[in-house]
């Protein structure tokens, strides 16, 4: 039961990516330089990179992806909608006025930061550091990892 949860959970969230991408794509309509354009289209293969990798693994590189790509955007694009309303900084990077589908953008960006965030605590929490084992003490867990194989 809890896999197929996880599994549905993983797709719903590869949905969010796709609908990442899709707003990408409106937002193209609004670039006013060839170099946003190609950070945009970058930006847009990310998303459906993303996306195809929870639909189909859900790996916890796909994850660490989903988590820093939504927070670079949403670290980028807090700053470019202060600086529409004062009308200076960041406008030329962001070249897309404050409007419905960046605040929507923004919006599904931090769903997605988030349910990675927890996704990679949930996986990760069990993980120990590896340890020497004493000389004498046996009954402690050995770091394969530490010893030399001669």
């Amino acid at each position: 039961m809890s896999t197929r949860i996880g599994v549905l959970g993983r797709r719903a969230c590869a949905l969010l990516a796709a609908c990442s991408a899709v707003l990408h794509g409106i937002s193209l309509g609004h670039v006013t330089n060839i170099a946003a354009m190609a950070l945009m289209v970058a930006m847009l293969v990310a998303c459906l990179y993303c996306a195809r990798d929870l639909w189909l693994r859900g790996t916890q590189r796909g994850w660490v992806l989903v988590a820093l790509m939504n927070f670079a955007m949403i670290a980028i694009h807090l700053p470019a909608s202060s600086a529409h309303h004062h009308g200076a900084g960041l406008a030329a990077t962001a070249p897309m006025p404050e409007s419905a589908v960046m605040t929507l953008a923004t919006a599904v960006a931090a769903v997605e930061v988030t349910v990675a965030a927890a996704v990679l605590y949930y996986r990760t929490r069990a993980l120990r550091p590896l340890y020497s084992v004493p000389s004498g003490d046996a009954r402690a867990p050995r770091n394969i990892a530490a010893q030399s194989f001669h």
